[in-house]
């Protein structure tokens, strides 16, 4: 599947509205709040990738991070995170890049945080370990990526993966997908694609594009999130490599 279609789903009207709607109420998860700021001290040059408009680089900022950069391929995206940023006054470089090409130089940042599942929106297994790639590059040795995905197996999508194995071996999965895991969700936000690797696809991309694995943990491990957050997004796990 050409990576365009996915873009023009988060250029959609609907789709700005949802994640700007996150960046002005939601604010960061309990369970970000908890793993970033055990990672990362404030005064470290630090990444929002895939930041839509702003939720977590805001979250940050309010926590006292001050050296904040958010990256995003939507230009409507970037132009809400850069609105909200003006209003507030929060001194957050806001720039529209492709995760594959990152326009920052080597070993530039202390950590790169690829919230949302946001990894996973990448289609091609390739192409999503090209982004990590770029993100190896512009950490420092000892830096770290820290990004969420879902996790089929959980029992969570215990259904999901009951109905696509079935679809897939029966060969009737939509001609755009290549891979078992991808899929299309229907939301009111528009038709998202995704894909949902299990734990051993992950482990298999963090030791082919240089990165060591150093933990990974369902949301649910982590914190007990709001209801309002588990409305905003489903039960997934947050992966912590080091560079």
């Amino acid at each position: 599947m050409e990576p365009e279609r996915v873009r023009q789903t988060f250029r959609q009207p609907e789709a700005v509205a949802h994640y700007t709607r996150a960046a002005r109420d939601l604010g960061l998860w309990r369970s970000e709040v908890r793993l970033f700021t055990s990672l990362f001290r404030d005064h470290e040059p630090l990444l929002d990738l895939g930041c839509g408009a702003g939720r977590i680089a805001f979250g940050l900022w309010e926590l006292g991070y001050r050296r904040l950069q958010g990256i995003d391929y939507s230009s409507e995206m970037i132009r809400e995170a850069r609105q909200i940023a003006r209003f507030h006054r929060y001194g957050i470089d806001f720039r529209l890049a492709d995760a594959v090409a990152l326009p920052l130089d080597n070993g530039a940042l202390d950590g790169v945080i690829f919230g949302f599942n946001g990894l996973m929106q990448i289609p091609g297994r390739e192409r999503r370990r090209r982004a990590m790639r770029e993100v190896r590059r512009v950490v420092r040795p000892g830096g770290r990526f820290v990004f969420t995905t879902h996790d089929r197996e959980h029992r969570v999508f215990r259904d999901f993966l009951r109905i696509q194995t079935t679809i897939w071996a029966r060969g009737e999965q939509p001609d755009e997908l290549e891979e078992f895991g991808d899929n299309f969700f229907r939301t009111p936000e528009g038709e998202i694609f995704m894909h949902l690797p299990n734990r051993a696809e992950i482990l298999e991309d963090l030791e082919a594009t240089g990165w060591r694995h150093q933990s990974d943990l369902m949301r649910e491990e982590i914190a007990n999130e709001s209801s309002e957050v588990r409305r905003f997004s489903d039960e997934c796990r947050f992966w912590v490599a080091e560079g």
